[in-house]
Order: structure tokens, then sequence, then C-alpha cells
């Protein structure tokens, strides 16, 4: 059993961000409709990360560092690296200006 719970705090603390800063890189790399997949999962990791920063910033755990330093790096991450492919250059009605 103690395995278990070294290994579920060792995921928390470095698996969720991993994960979180793959999603980032994903919806950043990805063209056409597998962005618009990619930046869904990266909204949804988001939310998840900042509900984890939260737990851990509320109950005092060592790991709120982490998760607080890689929940600014998703912030700053999705507006400062640009986007493969504008959207004004994509065939999708929905974005034609």
């Amino acid at each position: 059993m103690a395995q278990f719970v070294l290994l579920t705090s060792a995921l928390s603390v470095l698996g969720l961000p991993l994960i979180a800063l793959a999603a980032l890189l994903l919806a950043k790399l990805s063209t056409g409709a597998a962005a618009r997949r990619a930046e869904r999962r990266f909204l949804a990791v988001l939310v998840v990360m900042s509900l984890v920063t939260m737990h851990t910033v509320m109950t005092q755990n060592a790991a709120w560092l982490i998760h607080t330093a890689t929940l600014g790096l998703m912030v700053v991450g999705s507006l400062w690296i640009p986007n493969q492919q504008a959207y004004n250059d994509s065939k999708d009605p929905f974005f034609a200006g």
C-alpha cells in the first residue's frame, strides 16, 4: 500500500505538470482540425491543473511551488508561443471575417 501512495504522490508532483506542458506544446504545434481538438484538451488540462494547484496551496503541500510554476507557464506559454496557423488563414467559415 505504501508503494501506491508513493506512486500517486509522484504522479501528482511530476506527472501532472509534465502532462500539462505536453498539452500546451501539442496545442501550439498542431494545425487544422487537430489544433482545435488540442486546444480543447489544453483548456481541460488547464482547468484540472488549476484545481490541483488550488488544492496543493490550500493543504500546504510541498508541491505547491511546482504546481504554481506550471500553471504560470501554461498561462504565459499559451499567450507567448505563436500558433502554427493563424485563424484568418484557415478555411473554416466560423473564423471568416
